[in-house]
């Protein structure tokens, strides 16, 4: 996509994410399309920054005054101790995907459980005394249970392929919330039997990932019509997990929605203006073909 008609400027106000890798992130397309439908003298950049420098990298972005800045992995909950300040939701989860530069103080927030909201809310109404299976424990996997706890969610039957760390996710998270949650093995009869007691399923794992198109973490007669199937991961734009969902008669949601959603709160936090969040949801969908 190209941006060539986008004046730059000494005033241009500079945004970008920083993670290793970032070559396939669609941050850039989203963001700058987002910037100039709103008229905004601000660029965003993708910056590939390994583990090794990501301190050296903050203490840049900051010397450098950029306005803020978006943190993929693997530097998510590492770069919690970078930062001058930490809101409320960004501590609940324990990982940081947007920062802020005020004047200065480097500020760090959690948009993915806003995305999470957003993206549930358009399919259920409430989530109160609703259930629901997540499967992962992750950083995407902590954010799904923070948004899960604040909307009223009954119970969260957990599941991983390392129970190990799911385990000490959830005795970390229940110290911080007022959660009602289920560790259970990772298996097809532990699979089979959750499915069939809960509302909402969440894949919040890399499982289904392009390129891997053919990978699912759920086998799709294990879905049931009606229920609501979310899978965190939105390249491709329908995972299998979400084209088998939708032949059984589940109401999806696709991880673009949640990307989406969580970009229109980064947008907000940096210019302080609403999101033209239809216009960014287009140009991620139009990259993802």
């Amino acid at each position: 996509m190209s941006y060539s008609n986008c004046i730059i400027s000494n005033k241009t106000r500079l945004c970008c994410v920083i993670g290793h890798p970032v070559d396939k992130s669609l941050s850039p397309i989203m963001h700058n399309e987002a910037f100039r439908a709103k008229g905004l003298d601000y660029v965003y950049l993708a910056f590939d920054v390994d583990t090794f420098h990501l301190k050296e990298a903050v203490e840049g972005l900051r010397a450098l005054k950029v306005k803020g800045f978006n943190v993929t992995m693997p530097h998510k909950v590492a770069i919690l101790n970078l930062l001058d300040r930490i809101d409320e939701d960004a501590s609940l989860v324990g990982a940081v995907n947007t920062v802020v530069n005020d004047d200065g103080e480097l500020i760090g927030y959690n948009t993915d459980v806003n995305g999470i909201i957003s993206a549930l809310e358009a399919k259920v109404h409430s989530l109160k005394g609703l259930k629901a299976l997540l499967i992962g424990a992750g950083g995407a996997a902590r954010a799904c249970i923070v948004a899960l706890v604040l909307k009223g969610c009954k119970e969260i039957i957990i599941m991983n392929r390392n129970f190990d760390k799911a385990k000490l996710m959830a005795e970390d998270l229940s110290k911080k919330l007022k959660m009602n949650y289920i560790l259970e093995e990772l298996s097809m009869d532990s699979l089979k039997k959750a499915i069939n007691s809960v509302d909402i399923i969440i894949n919040a794992t890399p499982i289904g990932t392009y390129p891997n198109l053919d990978e699912s973490i759920v086998p799709q007669e294990l879905i049931k019509k009606d229920m609501v199937v979310f899978d965190v991961v939105y390249n491709p734009k329908k995972t299998k997990l979400i084209r088998d969902a939708e032949k059984m008669g589940a109401k999806v949601i696709p991880g673009y929605e949640m990307f989406v959603g969580q970009g229109a709160a980064s947008f907000k936090l940096w210019t302080g203006i609403d999101a033209p969040v239809d216009i960014m949801g287009r140009a991620v969908l139009k990259a993802l073909g």
